[in-house]
């Protein structure tokens, strides 16, 4: 799939802003696309000092945070029995830990429920609330969920319980683009329309972070390590939920990558430990891609119940045995995931459902606990909006949704809102429950209703900047690695260079997945490597150009005549002491 190359451009002056802070103006550039636009925005995002971040109680407070902590204080003085309702996935398995453990410290009576994804689904149930009232549950908690739970909340205040609302998700809202809330006595999420406070992309985690540290304060009761154990769940949550990682969510995702591999929480430790990750540089890879899919793997394949469990575990033996189910659980996780991946992949193929506007696939057999992961790599393949949906009961489907640029998911199935038994999300991804005889229903309404424009089908490659080669060096790539942690909304920064040269290339590798380059631009070379998706368009581009039959020669010589236009990433490869600056391609085309 070809991608389409857009040079950012911004008013700010980036000649005299990289004079200001000393910096180069490739680093300036990538500040300025950020909305980054004064000395004292910089100086919070180069710094990430937790000063920077904003108070909840402040000129413009984070709407019932006071409120909320005043009921859970008067609860822990009157020995009200707490529970804390949480979610599946990371960020409600650690915003659940975070509260259980502070709540805990303080001596409160609390439990803590995680539903169950196959036999209860995302949120509040009716039947959880009333067996929590069956357990004498006096406040009600909800971490991650709960801005939707209109039914379930009324049902709570009808046993008597207190309800307090910690959630990120967006509130339905009216014909009068009025918020539709639940009956709780607090709600404190930011996505609220009366909410004030000036940051509003906090995943939960980050949020009841934000919540437990103003509440120990208050309560004069700091515990160094045990907040700093909560900020190592805090930014696990922040990395994994993929929110905006600028302002607050940088600042609680950068400071707790620092300390991440000294954390002292056991659970955490051993989870460190048994991925070979203790004692190591922890960045956002290793969270997104190795911790996170540990943790999830307990909700997807059993209960997340393990997952809070590992976090709140004292003993270290015990938490190593935890730390191992989790592994053996995300093993047989990948094998399902690409097993219903192909199995999705050849559906679509034969049924040409890749020609619709937003892919929906119903199928029976796969893996209700796999859909969200498999609906993200079907949005990768064909860069469209995709519904993954799986039976899932006797008349009763599910589904988990992804999203592209442009379309807002959430919204889009808020139009269908009356097919759906239960729905939420936010404008990226989004889960539902519907009745099978809908699904075929949803899928027209949502392709009828899709106005993406074809442009919007062809993945954005955004480029920072253009660069010459002797822009490009070591200093340069340390300036960008210092704006670090990257990802949604602070992606990793792509710079463009036309007419290079390829001097040689080689496949190198076990398997020859690995393409090594040395380029030069003037008299400037530059050492390259590129992987995967990459790969194969420097192999399709060779083929377009040259034809098939010369392709075995082109690569086996390793030489091309043609220079070539590249989109890449600036990074440092240390070898045996030695650091250089090195290019990570993303994308080529030959300069014709």
């Amino acid at each position: 799939m070809k991608n389409r190359w857009i040079l950012k451009r911004t008013k700010i002056n980036t000649k005299a802003m990289a004079e200001e802070l000393h910096i180069r103006q490739a680093t300036a550039c990538v500040l300025a696309h950020r909305g980054i636009a004064t000395r004292q925005q910089a100086a919070a995002f180069l710094n990430t000092d937790e000063k920077y971040l904003y108070s909840l109680l402040g000129d413009k407070p984070m709407k019932d945070a006071e409120k909320a902590l005043q009921i859970i204080d008067r609860a822990i003085e009157q020995k009200q029995k707490i529970a804390i309702y949480g979610d599946y996935d990371v960020d409600g398995v650690t915003s659940t830990s975070i509260w259980y453990k502070v709540l805990c410290y303080l001596g409160a009576d609390v439990m803590y429920r995680i539903p169950h994804r196959q036999s209860e689904g995302y949120g509040l149930n009716v039947k959880a609330v009333e067996q929590l009232h069956e357990q004498g549950v006096q406040l009600l908690i909800t971490c991650d969920n709960g801005i939707s739970a209109l039914a379930e909340i009324k049902r709570a205040k009808e046993l008597g319980m207190n309800v307090v609302v910690i959630d990120h998700h967006e509130p339905a809202f009216d014909s009068n683009g009025c918020d539709i809330l639940p009956e709780a006595d607090a709600i404190v999420d930011p996505k609220q329309r009366q909410c004030q406070y000036p940051f509003k992309l906090f995943c939960a985690g980050g949020l009841c972070y934000k919540l437990i540290s103003l509440f120990l304060e208050r309560k004069n009761k700091q515990n160094e390590q045990l907040q700093k154990e909560c900020l190592h769940l805090a930014a696990l949550a922040t990395i994994c939920d993929i929110v905006d990682l600028l302002e607050e969510n940088r600042i609680i995702a950068k400071e707790g990558l620092k300390t991440l591999k000294e954390t002292t929480n056991v659970g955490l430790r051993a989870l460190l430990e048994q991925t070979d990750l203790l004692d190591k540089e922890i960045t956002e890879y290793h969270v997104g891609f190795i911790i996170g899919p540990c943790i999830n793997a307990a909700g997807r394949l059993s209960t997340a119940t393990t997952a809070v469990e590992l976090f709140c575990e004292k003993d270290e033996k015990r938490a190593k045995q935890i730390a191992d189910e989790l592994i053996v659980k995300n093993n047989n996780r990948k094998e399902i995931t690409q097993q219903s991946t192909e199995q999705i992949i050849e559906y679509i193929e034969q049924n040409k459902v890749q020609e619709d506007n937003v892919i929906v696939v119903y199928q029976n057999d796969v893996e209700e606990s796999v859909a969200g992961i498999v609906a993200g790599r079907i949005k990768e393949k064909y860069y469209k909006p995709t519904i993954v949906i799986t039976k899932s009961g006797e008349d009763m489907a599910k589904g988990s949704g992804r999203s592209i640029e442009g379309y807002n998911m959430f919204e889009e199935l808020y139009a269908c809102r009356e097919l759906f038994e239960k729905f939420g999300g936010h404008t990226m991804a989004a889960g539902l429950s519907i009745t099978c005889d809908k699904v075929e229903i949803l899928k027209e309404r949502l392709n009828k209703n899709c106005k993406l424009l074809p442009e919007q089908y062809i993945p954005i490659l955004k480029i920072e900047k253009q660069l010459h080669f002797e822009e490009v060096d070591l200093t340069l790539a340390k300036e960008l690695k210092s704006l670090a942690p990257f990802g949604k909304g602070n992606h990793i920064p792509l710079f463009g260079s036309k007419n290079v040269a390829v001097e040689n290339f080689k496949l190198v590798g076990q398997h020859k997945n690995v393409l090594r380059m040395v380029l030069r631009e003037g008299k400037t070379y530059i050492n390259a490597i590129c992987f995967d998706e990459a790969i194969e368009k420097f192999e399709e581009m060779i083929k377009e150009l040259y034809g098939e039959q010369n392709y075995d020669n082109i690569m086996y010589d390793g030489y091309l005549e043609k220079s070539v236009d590249i989109v890449y990433g600036i990074t440092i490869n240390t070898y045996q002491g030695n650091s250089k600056v090195q290019l990570d391609i993303k994308d080529f085309r030959f300069n014709l």
